[in-house]
């Protein structure tokens, strides 16, 4: 009976030892400043690296703090300038550069959480979801944005998308939008899964019944 009860305590205490729903949505929330520059930086090195990748060079890019771009005259969270970039192709990869990253993590992410790579620490778990869901944001912003200074109106204009030509582009984006957002979707649902409390109560009732 003692073995029996020290079981029971260890699984107990094993169930107990992962963080509430509250700890982590805290956590969550401390994470979004970090995640917030990581993901101005990866934008924006996307870009200076799209550049590169096709000969282009780079001039500056502006990282922090977000502010009115010097050139433009807008609002944003940081700029990268360059030049050399030569014919149609080599600027559509130059604007679309940040979407093609954020769209092979995002894949990356959903190859982690629809199979059992997926980190077994709670934390670890929240760590990669918040950031999976800051690519997101970062990919599905600019469906419905339509001024000529957004990256994805200027790539649709060089492929002469304008108009009603560009609703079967926007609604393949939207439907990308979709298919990644479902993927930061179960990563929340198996960040905040009670599975692992459900089956240490499945394996600790039976035990209790038998010993009582």
């Amino acid at each position: 009976m003692k073995a029996a009860l020290l079981v029971v305590f260890l699984l107990v205490g094993s169930a107990r030892a992962e963080p509430s729903d509250r700890t982590l949505v805290l956590v969550g929330l401390g994470m979004a400043p970090p995640t917030y520059l990581l993901g101005v930086g990866l934008h924006e090195g996307s870009h200076a690296l799209g550049a590169l990748i096709v000969g282009g060079t780079v001039d500056s890019v502006h990282l922090f703090p977000p502010g009115r771009d010097p050139k433009s005259g807008r609002f944003r969270f940081g700029w990268t300038y360059v030049h050399g970039l030569h014919g149609k192709g080599e600027r559509i990869f130059f604007y679309l550069a940040p979407k093609i990253t954020d769209a092979l993590l995002l894949g990356g992410f959903g190859a982690l959480v629809l199979t059992d790579a997926w980190p077994s620490n709670k934390y670890g778990q929240l760590a990669l979801t918040v950031l999976a869901t800051g690519w997101w944001i970062d990919f599905a912003k600019d469906v419905l944005l339509f001024h000529k200074g957004n990256d994805v109106v200027k790539a649709f204009d060089l492929w002469c998308l304008k108009g009603w030509r560009q609703v079967p582009a926007r609604l393949l984006y939207a439907a990308a939008n979709v298919g990644l957002g479902y993927l930061v979707y179960r990563g929340y649902r198996r960040t905040f899964d009670d599975a692992d409390a459900s089956t240490s109560s499945a394996l600790v009732m039976p035990l209790l019944s038998s010993t009582f």
